[in-house]
């Protein structure tokens, strides 16, 4: 009896214990859940934005009426963001939409929150995790690359030597529906954070009951949410298919500089940084630290090249921000603290040198703001002021006039070259080509998709409105985008555009091109030509009635310029013309689908509405090759249609 009543006694104190543990556990829980809540409130970076004029609003525009008009996103719409893009970009394009974004911003952003309080207390305790949140929220960018550092820390968790009991679980439900969420939102972030759950799941050594419920949160997410978005099955597909041209060409065509040269060897050595540091960390075993590494190395190279692909201030400091929250994240060993803390400082600092941001330093004016943005998502009536102000706002900016919306009520109408606001503005019908903005055709495939669009009579749009490259728009100035040739960005598109379009009616910054019957002949072999880049090369002119379309072979990124470009960026490729009087970047890609370089000019527009330019001579340059230039003659029908 003596041994029983022990046994008694022993079991009484191991419940006792495990019960004081789970209270422990629990108080915790819930004091970092409140130290977030704090966190997150005196640091809140979320609106809801008014609808206004530039390329970006535009392509935000896009996303929300591409959903309220039932386009099918990969046929219809083809762009960087899926059909729950608008959820990175709350904005008053729809009222309840820009609620439903707000919310899930909101959402994100506190599990976020709440991931790297409770993480960072492990290193510096609550009231240093605390600190380091605010001023880590305070300092970036924006909320962008939010998701991949949450994706990375839930991951991170999985793998660590004292991982907490839930944490594969978690992974597999919240990794398995964030990866599913952000397939449909941004097709570049998606699949990396798909890459980088699947690499901790391998590491944590799940069980099949974990693996069953990511693959089902995953693709029965993805299907679920793509349906629930009216979005029809046949076309998801074309949307990963499509949509992998647009992120792959990205690279190549959208590169732009601007940010301090030092700034380059800066960014490649935090990403190695990172990826030893994942090395070094505290992980349960061998197979979950290589893991560890991997899916580092999967983040830091997503970063590095989101910074040095448009290297200027705000993309630089967007890629290093989502290494600093790795870095901030990490399963240190609390030997390395000082190391830790003094490296978070500096590199804070030069984040704070890029791109200075002390207006969200203050905690009481993003209090304010949480109370404003929460008023304005709770009251429909206040959301349709603001939208019904933002729509005559935009009708003031743009300023068409009657007889120009006269001829496009009750018509299929595509905006060129990018402010498609106008159409959200007018309440139009708009028909876009699948490639919403033609600058982001930048490959071969996408521009003969959006070609196709423009031969299509039944589906494509029936009518065109044209921006005035000279109009009073903030890019009205200059309609080439980044220093490319208006006409051949995309090239295809533009020349389809003049075989199926005429102008109908011009103002001052707009112009109306109707559809037509097709009046383009056959091309013909005119003139070939071979050069070295950097030789000149003539143009053959267009004579009476004619087009001249030129194509370039060897020009596109190939061999190994194609794996430094993986690596770095590719060599930029200008076309200098007519004796270094202009010169225009090229579209690599999209060199060989038919560039105009001479035209009749009564089939070009007038008034600043002129497309093509008139090319006597030209030299390609940013490159060491041999090309071939191909020289071909369109006999095109002149219509005299303006009214």
């Amino acid at each position: 009896m003596g041994g029983f009543a022990n046994q008694l006694k022993l079991g009484r104190r191991l419940e006792a214990a495990i019960v004081a543990v789970r209270d422990h556990a629990f108080v915790g829980r819930r004091r970092i859940w409140i130290t977030a809540a704090i966190v997150a409130l005196l640091a809140w970076p979320l609106g809801i934005a008014l609808p206004t004029t530039s390329l970006d609003s535009s392509w935000m525009s896009g996303l929300y009426m591409g959903l309220q008009h039932d386009k099918d996103f990969g046929t219809e719409v083809v762009f960087t963001y899926g059909p729950l893009g608008f959820l990175d970009w709350p904005a008053l394009w729809a009222s309840w939409l820009a609620v439903l974004a707000y919310a899930f911003s909101a959402v994100v952003y506190y599990a976020f929150v709440v991931t790297f309080v409770g993480l960072l207390q492990r290193t510096v305790g609550l009231l240093g995790a605390a600190v380091i949140a605010f001023l880590y929220l305070a300092t970036i960018p924006d909320m962008e690359q939010l998701p991949l550092i949450l994706a990375v820390a839930w991951s991170l968790t999985a793998l660590r030597e004292d991982r907490p009991g839930f944490a594969v679980d978690l992974l597999a439900v919240g990794g398995g529906s964030l990866a599913a969420l952000e397939c449909l939102i941004k097709l570049s972030a998606g699949p990396t954070i798909t890459i980088v759950c699947l690499l901790a799941m391998i590491g944590a050594r799940a069980t099949r009951r974990q693996w069953a419920l990511f693959v089902g949160f995953f693709v029965g997410g993805v299907l679920v949410l793509w349906l629930v978005t009216g979005q029809p099955l046949g076309s998801l597909w074309d949307y990963g298919v499509n949509g992998a041209q647009v992120v792959s060409g990205y690279n190549e065509a959208m590169e732009i500089s601007g940010a301090p040269t030092w700034a380059k060897g800066f960014l490649l050595f935090c990403a190695l940084g990172l990826v030893m540091t994942a090395y070094l960390a505290r992980t349960r075993d061998r197979r979950a630290r290589w893991a560890a590494v991997l899916l580092t190395a999967v983040a830091s190279f997503s970063s590095y090249k989101y910074g040095i692909v448009r290297f200027e201030p705000v993309h630089l400091s967007l890629g290093l921000s989502a290494m600093l929250g790795i870095w901030l994240i990490m399963p240190w060993r609390r030997s390395l603290s000082p190391a830790f803390l003094t490296a978070s400082i500096l590199l804070g600092l030069v984040l704070l040198h890029i791109y200075p941001t002390p207006a969200r330093l203050d905690p009481i004016k993003n209090v304010i703001t949480f109370g404003e943005e929460a008023e304005l998502a709770a009251r429909p009536g206040l959301r349709q002021e603001y939208i019904d102000f933002a729509r005559s706002t935009l009708q003031s900016t743009y300023a068409v006039d009657p007889e120009t919306l006269a001829l496009l009520k009750g018509k299929r109408v595509e905006v060129d070259p990018w402010e498609i606001a106008v159409a959200w503005a007018y309440e139009l019908d708009w028909s876009p080509f699948p490639v919403i903005q033609n600058y982001t055709a930048y490959t071969q495939k996408l521009d003969r998709l959006n070609s196709e669009s423009v031969e299509d009579a039944e589906h494509g749009p029936q009518v065109i409105l044209r921006q005035n490259p000279g109009g009073t728009l903030p890019l009205g100035g200059a309609r080439s985008f980044q220093g490319r040739q208006p006409a051949w960005d995309p090239p295809e598109q533009n020349f389809k555009i003049l075989c199926y379009f005429a102008s109908v009616n011009t103002s001052l910054s707009w112009q109306v091109l109707e559809r037509v019957p097709n009046r383009c002949g056959p091309d013909r072999l005119i003139g070939e030509a071979e050069a070295n880049t950097g030789e000149p090369v003539q143009v053959p002119q267009a004579h009476h009635g004619e087009v001249v379309l030129m194509k370039i072979e060897g020009a596109k990124v190939e061999g190994f310029e194609k794996l430094r470009s993986m690596l770095w960026r590719p060599r930029i490729r200008t076309a200098v013309l007519n004796d270094g009087l202009v010169s225009y970047q090229l579209v690599p890609d999209t060199t060989e689908d038919g560039m105009v370089v001479s035209r009749d000019p009564r089939l070009d527009g007038t008034g600043g509405f002129e497309q093509f330019p008139q090319v006597q001579n030209l030299k390609i340059e940013g490159i060491s090759r041999h090309l071939h230039f191909k020289f071909y003659g369109v006999k095109v029908k002149v219509e005299q249609q303006e009214r």
